[in-house]
């Protein structure tokens, strides 16, 4: 009988990939991420994977035997993170090297047991191929349904001006992530709020002091606000129960505030932002800054052993980045009024939200965390200790910000050939007392109470209420400067769970009744955090 024909090897090079594909496919369900980020660590993965197979190839003289040897090392090398995360939450904080050093030599013992092998692993190849190359297509395929499935966003109303622009000012729309109202700076925080907001009155700001979020979280307040309008049809649209970000981000990359400022002349000016959908690039003017690691490949690193020997320089290099990124900022601010005019000018620091990387003078801080955005139960635990440092930290960079704030607005005011409109305003409320999963455990008073501050000049601008809501911000300034025949919205908010974003719970500030202290009743001491160095 005829020997069997040798079977190619293909799995170390479908192993390579499988682990980035699998990682992609999770993350775009919830958060989309560019294509282009997997495009390096594919290539990457793939030349490891090569490399070592030639390398084993040349040792033992068996393509079989040295597909095996670079498959276990590839598996090993991209699922060492997910190893070591779930014995950190089994053991309670067991994350050190002596876990890589004790499976590195199980791997190489496996590696010697294989070169030693007598024959030719030829059945083990078929297989390994067969179960490499389904993980493979079943993760692609899932990459390919969730975006086949993403539904296309309405325009929603024109709103177009019946008749000629009653004034074409510069407009500024600065987002201040998680920048919560004085009153509950002052109740959550001890944080006396007034000189910051009396020192905007007193350049001709309105401040709205019963202003709430239309939505406690950054993608669904930013959509409904570039896009003067609820989320409802939308929500109707992708389904409550999902959990698929992509048409929120879509909402506020083809915003309808832009288009329209477009449409009346207006050139879109934008700046380095530290997350993906209002980083803003292919405008008239980008203040760009020096970019930092990606998030998905933070994540995609935190899977290997790099953070057990590079992790602390890693997010050092990290959090400084972040740091400058939010400097720049405040740069860009200052020199905007040099811009060619009229422009629309939008800003998105994530601050005062953590990461905490900035003391109240404007000192470097670095937290004793591994690099992360993450924020409430997430980055906290709900560990009262935890939220006490918390609260600390995000006073002291609130501190800073207002002083950068105030300094922004008299560059801005003193360098504009005509009064700008300038709008400043939490795209949600802080979060010391946030599960982002249960509503019932978290102070929803304090999720969605904002900062929102109007500078309107003349009388074209009309006047902001102290109710109003982000909804309608871009509603008056188009009818006052305009003539935009768009109507004022109801302000109302709501409140969703990060992972049911179109599940929209409507939030009374009338009729709540929680507390600081109902919220820490319902703490679940065991919610996840980050992982602390």
């Amino acid at each position: 009988m005829a020997a069997l024909k040798r079977p190619p090897v293909l799995h170390p090079f479908l192993f390579a990939p499988f682990p980035i594909l699998a990682l992609y496919a999770h993350n775009i369900r919830d958060i989309p991420v560019p294509l282009k980020e997997i495009v390096v660590p594919l290539a990457l993965a793939l030349g490891t994977a090569a490399v070592l197979y030639l390398v084993f190839a040349a040792l033992f003289r068996s393509p079989g035997k040295a597909g095996l040897a670079a498959s276990l090392i590839v598996l090993w090398i991209l699922s060492f993170g997910h190893l070591t995360t779930w014995l950190s939450v089994w053991t309670g904080g067991i994350f050190d090297r002596s876990l890589f050093f004790a499976t590195a030599v199980l791997v190489l013992l496996a590696v010697a047991l294989i070169g030693r092998r007598p024959s030719e692993p030829g059945a083990l190849t078929r297989v390994l191929n067969v179960i490499a190359a389904t993980l493979v297509i079943i993760n692609a395929a899932s990459i390919v349904q969730t975006a086949a499935r993403r539904p296309r966003i309405p325009a929603g109303e024109d709103g177009r001006p019946p008749r000629p622009a009653a004034a074409r000012p510069d407009i500024y729309y600065l987002v201040l992530d998680a920048y919560a109202r004085a009153d509950v700076l002052g109740e959550v925080f001890g944080f006396d709020n007034t000189p910051f907001v009396r020192g905007l009155e007193a350049r001709g700001f309105t401040v709205a002091g019963r202003s709430y979020a239309n939505y406690n979280l950054t993608q669904q307040s930013l959509a409904s606000t570039l896009n003067m309008t609820y989320l409802d049809g939308l929500a109707k649209d992708v389904g409550y129960a999902s959990s698929d970000r992509e048409p929120l981000y879509a909402m506020i990359r083809g915003n309808r505030v832009m288009s329209f400022l477009k449409s009346q002349g207006y050139r879109v000016v934008t700046v380095s932002s530290s997350i993906e959908p209002t980083d803003f690039r292919g405008v008239d003017r980008y203040f760009g800054f020096a970019l930092s690691e990606s998030e998905f490949r933070s994540v995609l690193l935190d899977t290997t052993p790099w953070p057990l020997f590079f992790g602390s320089r890693r997010s050092a290099e990290s959090y400084d980045a972040h740091r400058g990124r939010i400097l720049n900022a405040f740069r860009s601010l200052e020199q905007a009024p040099f811009e060619k005019g009229p422009f629309f000018m939008f800003v998105h620091i994530m601050a005062p939200h953590p990461p905490f990387v900035l003391g109240p003078n404007g000192e470097a801080r670095e937290p004793n965390y591994l690099f992360s955005m993450v924020d409430a139960d997430r980055l906290h635990g709900n560990e009262p200790r935890a939220v006490a440092d918390y609260i600390v930290r995000y006073r002291e960079q609130l501190a800073f910000l207002n002083t950068r704030i105030l300094a922004a607005v008299d560059a801005i005011l003193a360098r504009s050939a005509d009064p700008p409109v300038i709008v400043i305003q939490g795209d949600h409320g802080s979060r010391a007392y946030a599960d982002l999963d249960r509503p019932e455990a978290s102070y929803l008073e304090e999720n969605l109470a904002i900062l929102n501050a109007f500078h309107l000049p003349g009388p074209a601008g009309g006047s902001a209420y102290p109710e109003i809501t982000p909804v309608n911000t871009f509603r008056l300034i188009f009818r006052g400067y305009f003539n935009a025949d768009l109507e004022l919205l109801p302000d109302a908010s709501a409140w969703t769970t990060w992972r049911r974003p179109y599940r929209f719970l409507p939030f009374d500030a009338a009729a709540y009744t929680g507390s600081i202290g109902s919220a820490k009743a319902e703490r679940r001491p065991e919610a996840p955090a980050v992982q602390r160095r």
